[in-house]
């Protein structure tokens, strides 16, 4: 599979590299990111980015594919990622994707470009991929809006269904179907 992603002429998907460690601790000192993401922890420290790092060459090569992408910016180095989930047995028709942008580079129509780009390569390379899907907290708008204009629709509200920092909470259901 290919082991790059191009979104445009300035921003592509690639394998995270040992360089990006310190985008990694730069941009996810970020108490949002950490609010809207399940894992993230806040803050974030170099032994965390080390961590990540070492976690995704595993999963690469247990997969022999990358499942979690750094968002390239041709200026500004890695500012963000998209990673997926695959499922097995009985869910192996669906994916599961995550994803985080650092702060400055939001509200700039790069997420959605980057989903919708994600999605493509993903029902071309999984054949067995019928639906992709993702989780969403309620309080966070911005991400379903995201979601929405990458051709996600809601599916449903999960009630309780994600413990986070102790505590159960909600999430939407959204979903795109392999046209």
């Amino acid at each position: 599979m290919e082991e790059k992603i191009r979104i445009n002429e300035h921003l592509a998907l690639t394998p995270f590299k040992p360089g990006d460690k310190l985008n990694l601790i730069r941009y996810l000192n970020d108490r949002v990111i950490c609010q809207n993401t399940a894992s993230i922890p806040f803050p974030y420290a170099a032994s965390d980015a080390d961590a990540w790092l070492i976690l995704v060459n595993e999963i690469c090569e247990k997969f022999g594919f990358t499942c979690n992408w750094a968002i390239r910016h041709a200026e500004h180095g890695m500012i963000g990622s998209i990673g997926f989930f695959m499922k097995s047995g009985a869910q192996g028709h669906f994916d599961e994707i995550g994803y985080w942008l650092a702060e400055p580079f939001r509200g700039q129509g790069i997420m959605t470009d980057v989903i919708a780009a994600l999605c493509v390569w993903l029902f071309e390379n999984r054949p067995a991929l019928v639906r992709i899907q993702a989780k969403v907290y309620p309080y966070n708008p911005a991400s379903a809006r995201v979601l929405e204009k990458a051709g996600f629709e809601r599916e449903g509200y999960l009630r309780k269904a994600v413990l986070k920092s102790g505590t159960l909470i909600d999430v939407i259901l959204m979903a795109r179907i392999r046209e």
